[in-house]
């Protein structure tokens, strides 16, 4: 009856790192799917913002735009998001948010386009954490562009 005893007793901790393996996965998942319900309606808000602001000012990734003459150069402008994105949600929240501010940036300084627009990604490892972070910011020059 000892070794019985003993049998059921290492069965129920044999499944104990399983159990632990699950409920890890649980958690992430739930997670996960929260972070995408609280970043879904905020990209909706930033796309509405961008096709608003779009009929505005130009943004090209091209450094001319056949057809179009520049008139005038007002210089190189940047923003950076400051969202930390570690998912790929917030990923695209944080692009959105960049190209947003990018775009107000230029237009509050008088210019009707953006030309020559690039992305780039800053990733870090968030301080004792395991969660690699990305920041994005876009960058170009802002110009006016005759009508």
């Amino acid at each position: 009856m000892t070794i019985a005893a003993v049998t059921e007793s290492g069965g129920l901790l044999g499944a104990l790192p399983l159990f632990a393996l699950f409920l890890a996965g649980a958690v992430l998942f739930r997670w996960i799917r929260k972070s995408k319900s609280m970043t879904e309606p905020k990209l909706d808000k930033l796309e509405r913002e961008l096709d608003l602001i779009r009929n505005q000012i130009l943004l090209v990734t091209t450094d001319d735009v056949p057809g179009i003459r520049i008139a005038k150069t007002l210089g190189y402008i940047e923003a950076l998001s400051p969202i930390e994105a570690a998912s790929d949600c917030e990923y695209h929240l944080a692009e959105k948010d960049a190209l947003l501010r990018l775009a107000k940036k230029a237009r509050d300084i008088g210019a009707n386009a953006v030309v020559g627009i690039r992305k780039t990604n800053a990733h870090y490892d968030q301080a004792r954490s395991q969660w690699r972070v990305s920041r994005v910011t876009y960058y170009g020059t802002a110009v006016i562009r005759e009508n």
